[in-house]
């Protein structure tokens, strides 16, 4: 058992020396984060090479555990083929965060270069090809490297985005290194426990100088390979050698960042803003808006996350997947019916679900509504007439008050053709005088030039009811613009009229 605490104290105390060279290295290669006072709220100018840090660290400790073993010293390390691809795309992730700190890189761009850095380890490091969800066996087969692929890739990004106050996205790595740590001796996975117990190690000595107020940023260098290491460590650990890869563990476990992450994603997407455009909308912006000091909001995410970690410990200890579940759901829903995080985001959601299920209520008189007009204008011989009914149907069901379409010669001015419709509806006085308030009116006018000097015009109005919505006057409008663009010029005068005049005048809306 000395073999852990040995090579976490070794890890740690090279951690704090390359975390000191790494604000060296910041400062010559000018990768420094500059303060802004909108997203980027820190004191000073500020290296962002931390990241570099940990990895060397992490890299030095794993080669001198198989430095040791080669010495006897230490039993060998299990598996050293697949450790190499997992030390690979963690190096190749850290270049690749490295260059996008000093360089800068689209969204898109960087999400194809994360999938081609974590493809070594998905091709011939990870073994699992079958998983378990509430006692029901998945099979995996073919699916297994994309779906690794895609939780790597995945991982990578909620520590990245999660990175925005110090401390924060080295304290969620290490918590959860902990916890895999943990996962992997009971599961009895030597070599997991002891890369989690390294990785803690290496977290701890860049923390030293991140704490709030920090000295050092880790950068898209560390946060992207800690949140692959994180990622591939989980499902690792989460796996049973009969059983294979339980579900619940490595989806809980990141939990935290991952609704922050989702939430971000469906905030940007419902309000119409590009996906990879950074906003102060995260949990940990949320919080310091409350209030919140950079180390009380640090020690709250700390502590939603150590509850997770803890969740799906006892999860594991008990071979329950629901407990893990549970806890996790039970928090967000707290997060969200608090008013803390998530509620803006549920209510938009909320908001749009019910916007589709109406469209999918009306969506067959839309479609009836645009059959008429098709109809219309392919019909053999004159269909207006079945227009103007349909118009004058769909009117009364809107509780419309009148229309009148004109067909006219505007150099006359003559009119060649009117249509009039006035509803039954009795107004009282009262009502009337309320309508404006209580029931206000909605007008449409629409006038479409025919040629030679031909136009045609068509107004309504109506009582505008709450929850009417606007789907009915768009059927009825594309109804009327039909009606408009159809109707045969001629230069004979007619007149068709159908009136119903109300009891009382309807005052026009202001």
């Amino acid at each position: 058992m000395w073999l852990y605490p040995a090579m976490f104290g070794i890890t740690l105390i090279q951690g704090c020396v390359l975390t000191i060279g790494a604000m060296h290295l910041g400062h010559w290669l000018r990768i420094l984060d500059y303060p802004d006072q909108s997203r980027k709220r820190h004191a000073r100018i500020t290296p962002r090479t931390g990241g570099v840090a940990v990895c060397l660290s992490l890299l030095l400790g794993v080669a001198e555990w198989m430095a040791l073993s080669q010495l006897g010293q230490l039993p060998d390390l299990p598996e050293l083929n697949r450790t190499s691809y997992l030390l690979l795309s963690t190096a190749l992730l850290c270049g690749l965060g490295l260059y996008d700190d000093k360089f800068g890189m689209s969204a898109g761009v960087k999400f194809i270069f994360q999938s081609l850095a974590i493809l070594p380890f998905v091709l011939w490091g990870q073994s699992i090809t079958n998983a378990h969800l509430f006692g029901v066996h998945i099979q995996l087969a073919w699916l297994a490297v994309p779906l690794c692929l895609l939780w790597l890739v995945s991982c990578a990004n909620f520590v990245n985005l999660i990175d925005g106050l110090d401390g924060l996205a080295g304290s969620v790595s290490l918590i959860a290194s902990a916890a895999i740590a943990g996962l992997a001796w009971w599961n009895g996975a030597a070599e997991v426990c002891l890369l989690a117990t390294i990785l803690c190690g290496a977290i701890i000595g860049f923390l030293c100088f991140n704490w709030p107020p920090a000295r050092i940023f880790m950068g898209d260098s560390g946060s992207l390979p800690l949140g692959f290491l994180v990622g591939a460590l989980s499902l690792d650990a989460a796996a049973k050698k009969a059983a294979g890869l339980t579900l619940a563990i490595p989806v809980v476990l990141l939990s935290v960042p991952m609704f922050d992450t989702s939430m971000a994603i469906l905030r940007r997407k419902l309000n119409g803003r590009n996906i990879g455009q950074g906003d102060r909308e995260h949990i940990h912006h949320v919080l310091r808006d409350r209030g919140l000091t950079p180390s009380q909001t640090l020690l709250q995410i700390c502590l939603m996350c150590g509850t997770t970690a803890a969740a799906v410990l006892v999860s594991t200890v008990f071979n329950n997947d629901l407990i893990a579940i549970s806890v996790c759901v039970v928090l967000f829903s707290v997060l969200i019916a608090r008013k803390v995080f998530g509620f803006n985001e549920a209510r938009l959601l909320l908001q749009h679900i019910q916007a589709f299920g109406a469209l999918l209520k009306w969506m067959p008189e839309t479609l009836q509504a645009k059959f008429v007009v098709v109809r219309v204008e392919n019909a053999a011989a004159p269909a207006e007439r079945e227009l103007w009914e349909r118009i004058v149907r769909r009117a009364e069901r809107l509780e419309a008050l009148s229309i009148e379409f004109t067909c006219e010669n505007a150099r006359t001015p003559q009119e060649l053709a009117t249509l009039s419709w006035a509803s039954e509806l009795k107004v009282s006085p009262a009502v009337a005088g309320s309508v404006s308030n209580a029931a206000p009116l909605w007008e449409f006018h629409y006038v479409m030039p025919r040629g030679a000097g031909h136009q045609t015009r068509i107004s309504a109005k109506g009582l505008s009811r709450p929850g009417q919505g606007m789907i009915w006057l768009t059927q009825l409008s594309e109804l009327m613009v039909a009606l408009c663009e159809t109707w045969p010029v001629s230069e004979t005068p007619a007149t068709i009229a159908k009136s119903a005049t109300p009891a009382y005048p309807v005052p026009r809306a202001a």
